[in-house]
């Protein structure tokens, strides 16, 4: 057997103990004890051989699946835009740097979104062990690399550099930098499979590397990709880094959700209170209504019994007296007319007496 049989003879196992690499669903799953390798392999096989500019980028915004959906939405809303003028507007928008230096690259994103499950799995495994993810990048490559599949080519320059840890690492960048290649290819067969013969024309199973469109990078761009040329001989400390940014932003999360808590806690009872005097208020008013109300009442019906006793007092004193005066004064008028009609018989006896 041939030193390359030897080489890919393992390679070749591995990859047939491995189940599909699209879904992403293995890990995902997976709560108990970190994932295996293999496990881990499945989700960088679509997109170790990227090129690191945007391979760590990739990485970063796998981390959270719901602004990935965001700025897809977004993305489709503005495919108007290219180039320098997208990165612009989604800077504006408030993306983070991640989505904002994968904008020029929307297939790139469409099989982020496309792939939920998978692209989830991958930022967990990325959050939990950036290092397994690290180390599964490596290994791949090494693998497509001993098959021969990858190499330089007019779209990027592959080159085995030595780590200031000494450790040795494939590093992919694009041959020309102002312009980035997304490379396309069978994550199940790129890392086994031996190119097909020159001048044979058959592709049918082989690890054949093809390229899109290559995108050209403004010099206002530039600054979204050039801090990753020396990524993997800092990976730690930029891995480090960005856990400890989650930490900050969780802590952050977590002192926002609790002032929150209780700022809603004291309007309640800012509100319970403000209740409560508005009740206390309204009572005291109502009651004062009711007070003013009976005092009406009173001074109301005071005058008329007043009245009402002088009417009665009245008809009862003066009445009689007025009753009796007046019968007086018949009495007396009685006794005038009698005289009076006692003069007038007299005067007449004694008129007639004359004649």
């Amino acid at each position: 057997m041939t030193s390359r049989s030897l080489v890919l003879l393992p390679v070749i196992l591995f990859t047939i103990s491995c189940a599909p690499i699209a879904s992403g669903r293995l890990l995902a799953q997976q709560t108990g004890p970190p994932a295996s390798a293999q496990a881990i392999d499945q989700l960088t096989a679509p997109i170790a051989l990227y090129p690191d500019a945007l391979l760590f980028q990739i990485l970063t915004a796998s981390t959270s699946v719901d602004k990935l959906k965001a700025f897809g939405g977004w993305m489709e809303k503005n495919s108007n835009l290219k180039g320098s003028e997208l990165q612009d507007a989604a800077e504006k928008a408030g993306f983070d740097a991640a989505y904002v230096a994968l904008a020029p690259f929307p297939q790139v994103i469409q099989m982020m979104t496309q792939k939920l499950d998978w692209t989830k799995a991958l930022g967990q495994a990325f959050t939990a062990n950036g290092n397994a993810i690290f180390d599964s990048i490596q290994r791949l490559r090494s693998q497509a690399q001993a098959a021969g599949n990858l190499k330089t080519t007019s779209q990027q320059k592959v080159e085995t550099q030595t780590t200031t840890s000494g450790q040795q690492v494939i590093v992919i960048q694009p041959a020309n930098p102002q312009v980035i290649y997304v490379p396309a290819y069978n994550p199940q067969t790129v890392y086994v499979a031996a190119p097909a013969p020159p001048g044979s024309g058959s592709v049918v199973g082989a690890g054949v590397i093809g390229f899109t469109a290559g995108v050209i990078i403004g010099a206002s761009s530039t600054s979204y990709y050039h801090a990753y040329d020396d990524y993997w001989d800092h990976r730690e400390d930029y891995y480090q880094q960005r856990q400890d940014n989650y930490q900050q932003n969780a802590s952050q999360r977590q002192s926002t959700a609790q002032a929150n808590q209780a700022q809603r806690q004291s309007t309640a009872q800012s509100n319970q209170s403000e209740r409560q005097n508005a009740a206390s208020s309204a009572q005291a008013q109502g009651a004062a209504n009711a007070s003013q109300r009976q005092s009406a009442a009173d001074s109301s019906n005071g005058p008329r019994g007043q009245d009402d006793s002088q009417r009665g007092g009245g008809m009862n004193s003066g009445g009689p007296s007025s009753y009796q005066n007046g019968s007086t004064a018949r009495a007396q008028s009685s006794r005038g007319n009698d005289s009076l009609s006692s003069s007038r018989s007299g005067d007449g006896g004694r008129s007639r007496g004359r004649r």
